[in-house]
């Protein structure tokens, strides 16, 4: 059986190299010549080096920084336990060992992130627009957010550099956002070392069907495994594993109920931003309890005080 992907990003670069590496004839293609630097070099590090573990891979030797704190608003600080900043970039071209082919299978996978090439088109898709640069500042080693209700600027550390961007509903919406928290932080604009316009995907996999069409697998970002805070890396590779266990277990019929039961904690993270957004307070409170034991063992630290602060900071 040969298997055909579409899109060499996080999920589409892990999947090739789990169906090569255990015997499995596949290739790979993508649009792009080259990895780029675009966003998402935040990871959940226990789930992400357990993952990448299994291609050969240690983490570790791509380890730019684990931020002490999150900080919100300049207002809530939560002790971060699980966001480490890796360097994505050389992560990704040490993934790019394989010739880019496009050569057709007798299976697909639908690994092109927000775009969705080769699935049918979700109908009332939700894609926000992200800007993001790499810039030089002197801060202290933590990630500073600026939230309001329908997205957030971030600083993430790299090393001796800064990744700064915003994401929300378009690019005019998410440069003000960055615009607020430079002035929130104190963040010169200063010229970056890399600039680009990108886009993500905010609906759960529920809401992305079809998740499997024809000979056609979707995958990653591409049918919605991006958490309700924006976070993608470590949901895209699990992703691509359960894909891969259902190819090597010749099961592949199973594929979209083992995704909608894997994501479950997805449906309910946006569940909850949508209540927040929507202003249905008393429906953000009772999915509360859900969300802070998803995010503490996920993210950073937190309790139901500390979330009915973060929602009272929300504009």
């Amino acid at each position: 059986m040969k298997v055909q992907i579409y899109g060499a990003g996080i999920s589409g670069s892990y999947l090739y190299h789990l169906l090569n590496q255990n015997g499995f004839e596949v290739s790979i293609y993508d649009v792009r010549n080259k990895p780029d630097c675009r966003c998402a070099w935040g990871f959940s590090y226990s789930e992400t080096k357990e993952l990448y573990k299994e291609i050969g891979i240690d983490i570790d030797e791509f380890l730019l920084s684990k931020p002490k704190y999150v900080v919100v608003n300049d207002k809530l600080w939560l002790k971060n336990k699980e966001i480490v900043i890796l360097d994505k970039k050389r992560l990704m071209e040490e993934l790019w060992s394989f010739d880019l082919k496009d050569e057709g299978g007798d299976v697909v996978v639908d690994a092109t992130g927000h775009s969705r090439a080769i699935l049918p088109k979700i109908e009332n898709d939700v894609v926000y627009t992200t800007v993001q640069s790499v810039e030089k500042h002197d801060l202290d080693e933590n990630i500073y957010v600026y939230m309001v209700k329908t997205g957030y600027a971030w600083a993430f550390p790299l090393g001796d550099r800064w990744h700064v961007g915003a994401g929300d509903l378009s690019r005019e919406r998410a440069l003000e956002l960055v615009k607020k928290l430079r002035e929130l932080y104190g963040l010169e604009e200063v010229e970056g070392v890399c600039n680009c316009v990108g886009k993500i995907r905010m609906l759960p996999p529920s809401k992305c069907k079809p998740i499997a069409w024809r000979n056609v697998y979707g995958v990653g970002e591409a049918i919605g495994c991006v958490s309700g805070a924006g976070e993608g890396n470590a949901p895209s590779l699990k992703c691509a594993k359960i894909f891969y266990d259902c190819l090597a277990e010749n099961r592949l019929e199973e594929y979209e109920r083992r995704v909608l039961e894997e994501f479950w904690w997805i449906e309910l993270e946006h569940e909850f931003v949508n209540a927040v957004q929507c202003g249905k307070k008393l429906r953000a409170l009772r999915l509360l309890p859900k969300i802070i034991s998803i995010e503490s063992k996920r993210s950073v630290e937190q309790s139901f005080e500390t979330i009915k602060r973060l929602l009272s900071l929300l504009k």
